[in-house]
């Protein structure tokens, strides 16, 4: 449902703003701020929209139609002021009229100053609040997937804003399409086990276990995706079970993540990027979530999100439980795989 938004500027050309969103990291996020494109798109169907993120995560951005331009940054860029410098020519050059600083750091909202226009940013507890000619609470309903990001984009354009969405090509899924065919992947369940901070994790001798008991339960084979820092952990639980397993991860461009993903029946994944991708290409998904707040709602494809209790603030950040994070341990591969046949109806 629309809301009235709030006065914005007025562009230099009335039916085609120049819209600059800084959202540098990290991937997880980057998909959720998705959810704000649709809304923009359909406020101002002309407007000029760019998007300025970290070079290492951009990629999960291109081709998306909706973005008239990725704008790529290193992450070296901060140790140079010289680097800093160029940036800002280039993005003056460029004369963004509005600029949506979605990421509510130190870091995003130098850049955003950079960049001119006005800015309208996160309100947070990280300095340089001065620079944003207004700030917005990160409001929206906390059980929604990417409520924040929904809540800002409905604040300044007034139309309602979905959930994350990633647009796949044509030529993006026979790519995949050839690729499945080569490994003889027809059906598979995509897995995604590793994510950043450990409270996030499920334990790694889990997902041999959840291995073997879909194949017993006639689902799969399962295919585990993660990036190339994640090859160890991987190996280790490839070689721990005699399931059918394909292990992808560290082989894929971030780039062809959505349309693996999308190819899936289905994706178990923990809090990570990964898991937030599968539901923004609409992949039936079973989310693992301990100490770290759980959405529940607001996807638009079949969603399970699975927790044994809400996690207590103290826990996100000092684990009262000598580091066993029992939240994570409760979720038994048993729990899981029964989840998977009933999201599956099979």
């Amino acid at each position: 449902m629309s809301q009235t938004p709030f006065a914005l500027p007025a562009p230099a050309d009335a039916d085609a703003p120049s819209i600059l969103i800084v959202r540098l990291s990290a991937l997880g996020d980057i998909v959720f701020a998705s959810s704000m494109l649709d809304a923009l798109r359909k406020r101002w169907p002309g407007a000029r929209i760019s998007w300025l993120a970290l070079a290492g995560f951009a990629g999960i951005l291109d081709g998306d139609p909706r973005i008239d331009e990725v704008i790529r940054v290193p992450a070296t860029l901060f140790k140079s002021p010289a680097a800093l410098l160029r940036l800002r020519r280039e993005l003056r050059l460029r004369y963004f009229d509005w600029v949506f600083e979605v990421q509510g750091l130190f870091k995003s909202r130098l850049l955003a100053r950079l960049a001119g226009g006005f800015r309208v940013g996160f309100r947070s507890k990280e300095p340089a609040q001065f620079w944003m000619h207004r700030l917005l609470d990160k409001g929206g309903m906390a059980d929604d997937i990417a409520s924040e990001y929904r809540h800002f984009a409905e604040t300044v354009s007034g139309e309602h804003a979905g959930p994350p969405r990633l647009p796949i090509d044509d030529a993006m899924r026979a790519t995949i399409a050839g690729k499945r065919a080569a490994l003889g992947l027809d059906r598979f369940i995509a897995i995604c086990p590793f994510t950043t901070r450990p409270q996030k994790h499920w334990p790694e001798a889990y997902w041999p276990e959840l291995v073997r008991r879909l194949a017993e339960l006639g689902l799969g084979p399962c295919v585990m995706f993660g990036g190339p820092g994640d090859r160890e952990a991987a190996a280790r639980i490839a070689a721990a079970t005699a399931a059918p397993l394909v292990n992808l991860v560290g082989e894929t461009r971030l780039t062809e993540l959505p349309a693996w993903l999308a190819a899936a029946d289905l994706g178990i994944g923990v809090d990570t990027g990964l898991t937030h991708i599968g539901i923004a290409v609409r992949t039936p998904m079973i989310a693992l979530f301990g100490s770290t707040c759980p959405y529940r709602q607001g996807a638009d494809s079949p969603l399970r999100v699975m927790y044994d209790a809400l996690p207590c603030a103290p826990c996100r950040r000092h684990p009262t439980c000598d580091g066993r994070f029992d939240c994570m341990r409760g979720l038994v591969p048993a729990r899981v795989a029964t989840a998977a046949k009933q999201l599956l109806g099979r």
